[in-house]
């Protein structure tokens, strides 16, 4: 049996594993790059924190900026080549914790995601298939990917706006952060999300079924 339910998880197991590798060995190295100094991890480290505008565009033939955004004490911006970018000079804690801001959610998403598609995958190939514990773990997982793509996109657009208020003047708007957190659930996590939950329903049934049988026998 435990043979069967290994072949029934290839070869998303096994991809699973492969990324799920390569995820830790990519922040180990980040890690160790940023502990002697000539790397970064989520913006922790000795990196330049600079802030990019994708919704704000020039041309390369003299700054489009001027007379329109100017630096903030401590702050330049960039050549003038779209989009509008700014860095800090000298960026204290507050810049520096919203720099990570803007990376840190998404690594989070994705490592909790290969963390929780493994923990599926263990329960199927130990328990079998029609289990509740597999389609409570397929639940979670399927709501893990809506609610943190959602989360995640937003507070990366929040921390972006946030920093780049912090670099240039004038200030911009919160209302770009609602546009981000839903172009970031469509179309795949919101897909990906409901197919789970489907499945999750589903395979649910099927373990009822299958204690029905058994209850029988």
């Amino acid at each position: 049996m435990a043979t069967g339910n290994r072949k029934l998880t290839e070869p998303l197991e096994s991809t699973t594993l492969f990324f799920g590798l390569l995820f830790a060995a990519v922040l180990l190295l980040g890690a160790l790059a940023t502990l002697v100094g000539t790397g970064t991890v989520g913006g922790i480290g000795h990196a330049q924190v600079c802030v990019t505008d994708t919704n704000i565009g020039g041309g390369s033939d003299g700054n489009p900026f001027a007379g329109t955004y100017a630096a903030k004490p401590g702050a330049q911006l960039q050549p003038p080549n779209a989009p509008l970018s700014a860095c800090a000079l000298h960026p204290g804690f507050g810049q520096r914790l919203l720099y990570s801001l803007m990376t840190v959610p998404e690594v989070l998403l994705w490592g909790g995601i290969l963390l929780l598609l493994w923990r599926l995958l263990v329960l199927a190939r130990r328990d079998g298939p029609f289990t509740a514990r597999v389609a409570g773990a397929m639940r979670v997982l399927g709501w893990y990917i809506i609610a943190g793509a959602v989360i995640a996109a937003a507070i990366e657009q929040l921390s972006t706006v946030l920093l780049f208020n912090s670099l240039v003047t004038p200030p911009e708007g919160i209302d770009s952060v609602p546009f981000a957190a839903l172009r970031a659930l469509v179309p795949v996590p919101a897909l990906a999300g409901a197919a789970l939950l489907t499945f999750a329903r589903i395979v649910r049934l099927g373990a009822a079924m299958d204690d029905e049988l058994q209850g029988t026998v």
